[in-house]
């Protein structure tokens, strides 16, 4: 009964109470259970949310807008932000004083001949720096800081647009493809069946024939990639949108309009550097690194405060009750090792890598513009070839396969024609809206996205 009696003892029978609880709350968990209920949880909400905002068919404005809602990008730069914000307002605290307050109670064991006593004891001190100016270096690098993550949300932002236009013309091109598709599957299809009634006959040979079937069977085969390929165009637009992947999507293929700069590239380069978000984070950069050059001269700076601490006590022994005193503190860091030369050399250093970070960015801001000028010329004309080339080779086919009939043409070279015309008009379809996502690609290099209100 002595053995186990220190365990009945309150502070250990504390322990062993905690001790349990903790095995307990480990042993509760179950991985498995905790996925499968966030992922209940979670599909449950996005096909709540695709339930109200994907029952009419989408334009591509109603799209951005919902993007800028939802996507997730976004909903982490807010973040970041709102981050930067409570780091500016934690930076001008240094600025206000600081209060202290405590308080206590001591009660002293009876001892023989002598009575119980008790005492209270309290203490308030104030503390204000007066003369500080590393703080307000500091303060300064932290407003800019704050401004950059605004700056940085909103290209973001920009960024989704791209993102979500590129999808939303994706599933227009892959809604065409099918369409096309489908149609020169159908037609390949009944070809081949005249050609198989031809062949049964003796008009035609078998390996016209084969060929055929053959041109039937690569267009079934393309039908099925450009269905799959939609699919999954689709997928990466609804992601874009913070939705499920699976819900589904209806277009109503309303774009707007959009047309290229007139102005030649010179210009654009120009109107680029002067807006364009990057260098203004470029620029923001090189201001924090000079105030954090100014902050780590400080270090060879004194610095003052005012205090103020006042005590309590109701201790009989106490000389006084009541205690107040106030100064003026200063501190002067005469030497700690040359910490603050390197310090101060340190941030020399990393004010030029920021200066050459800017000037990088110049350069790069310049190429892109260039790059994606010229990505829209490109566009744009083999937009208007590729449309030639179709309209083209549907009058050859049309022409060959009446020659076929009449038995003035191999049934093979009508057959070539079709296919030459059904890659025609697939590559036509394909490069309808590239020109519009080209015009995208070079408002984000100049900086110009328009952003939803």
């Amino acid at each position: 009964m002595r053995v186990l009696q220190p365990l009945l003892d309150p502070p250990r029978r504390a322990g062993i109470c905690l001790a349990l609880l903790l095995a307990a709350g480990c042993a509760a968990y179950d991985p498995g259970l905790a996925r499968r209920t966030h992922t209940t949880a979670f599909t449950n909400a996005l096909a709540q949310r695709a339930a109200a905002a994907l029952a009419q068919p989408l334009s591509l404005d109603a799209c951005v807008r919902l993007a800028m809602t939802n996507n997730y990008a976004a909903r982490q730069a807010d973040l970041d932000r709102e981050l930067s914000r409570i780091g500016k307002n934690v930076a001008f605290t240094v600025f206000l004083p600081t209060v202290a307050a405590s308080a206590g109670y001591t009660s002293q064991a009876k001892e023989p001949g002598m009575s119980e006593r008790r005492s209270s004891r309290a203490s308030l001190d104030l503390d204000m720096p007066i003369f500080m100016p590393s703080s307000w270096f500091l303060y300064a690098a932290t407003r800019q800081g704050y401004a950059s993550a605004g700056i940085a949300a909103a290209y973001v932002r920009q960024g989704i647009v791209l993102q979500t236009t590129t999808a939303y013309f994706d599933v227009l091109v892959g809604q065409d493809t099918v369409a096309a598709l489908e149609s020169q599957a159908t037609a390949a299809r009944e070809t081949a069946a005249r050609v198989n009634a031809f062949a049964n006959e003796g008009f035609v040979k078998e390996w016209e024939r084969a060929q055929a079937v053959q041109l039937a069977e690569a267009r079934e085969a393309e039908l099925n990639q450009a269905r799959r390929a939609l699919t999954r165009t689709r997928g990466e637009l609804l992601a874009c949108m913070g939705f499920s992947p699976l819900a589904e999507i209806r277009l109503s293929g309303e774009a707007g309009e959009a047309a290229a700069p007139a102005e030649p590239v010179e210009a654009l380069v120009l109107r680029a550097l002067e807006i364009h978000p990057e260098l203004a984070l470029a620029d923001r950069e090189v201001v924090i690194r000079e105030h954090q050059v100014r902050q780590a001269f400080c270090g060879f700076l004194p610095t003052l405060s005012v205090f103020s601490s006042g005590s309590w006590t109701s201790d009989d022994l106490a000389l006084q009750a009541a205690n107040w005193a106030s100064g003026l503190s200063g501190v002067w860091t005469l030497f700690d090792g040359l910490a603050n030369v390197a310090r101060y050399r340190a941030s020399q250093v990393g004010r030029r890598q920021s200066a050459l970070a800017r000037e990088s960015a110049f350069l790069s801001v310049m190429v892109r513009v260039i790059a994606a000028e010229a990505v829209v010329r490109d566009a744009a004309e083999s937009a208007r070839l590729r449309r030639r080339a179709y309209e083209i080779s549907v009058t050859k086919t049309a022409d060959y396969e009446a020659k076929a009939l009449e038995g003035l043409l191999p049934v093979s070279e009508a057959l070539d024609a079709r296919a030459v015309m059904d890659r025609a008009h697939v590559e036509f379809v394909r490069t309808r809206y590239q020109e519009r996502i080209a015009i995208a690609h070079l408002e984000l290099a100049m900086g110009l996205t328009a952003l939803p209100n």
